[in-house]
């Protein structure tokens, strides 16, 4: 019986730290983390050019194809593509990006063949839980994740 009850409070002790506001921020930006490193790793690999482009609920992975950057139409890259509900607020070297659903997607963070990216400072906020995490990066990609907080 002792046992029973150990495994019971155990799974309800797992499930809500799981489903914590902060958490799934946390697991939010290591994830952008993660997926940023990856194409950064990709670019050089590949000596290919890539993007992510921003949109109001989401970020899409982008090629440069010789002349712009269009969509990936790869599997892969689909696959690290997200839809999720917190707001952005982008700076690219020093810059305010204003975050727009275009009906052509802008490339926003480069990651650049020369192991190079673009130097950002990527605020994510869970309006709802008033909670934020910020990642930042260098320009040989170097992501520092703050938070999440209530204010940073």
């Amino acid at each position: 019986m002792i046992a029973v009850i150990g495994i019971i409070t155990s799974s309800i002790l797992l499930n809500t730290r799981i489903h914590r506001p902060d958490v799934l921020l946390k697991q939010h930006a290591t994830t952008l983390a993660k997926t940023m490193k990856l194409l950064l790793q990709e670019a050089i690999m590949n000596d290919q050019n890539y993007a992510l482009s921003l949109g109001s609920g989401g970020y899409q992975v982008l090629v440069f194809d010789g002349e712009s950057f269009r969509p990936s139409d790869e599997r892969f890259f689909a696959s690290l593509q997200k839809q999720y509900d917190y707001e952005d607020e982008l700076m690219v070297d020093d810059r305010i990006i204003a975050i727009d659903n275009k009906q052509t997607p802008e490339p926003h963070i480069l990651f650049l063949s020369s192991g190079e990216m673009s130097v950002i400072e990527w605020n994510i906020q869970d309006r709802e839980n008033q909670l934020r995490v910020r990642l930042n990066s260098s320009l040989l990609g170097k992501i520092q994740i703050e938070g999440p907080a209530q204010t940073l």
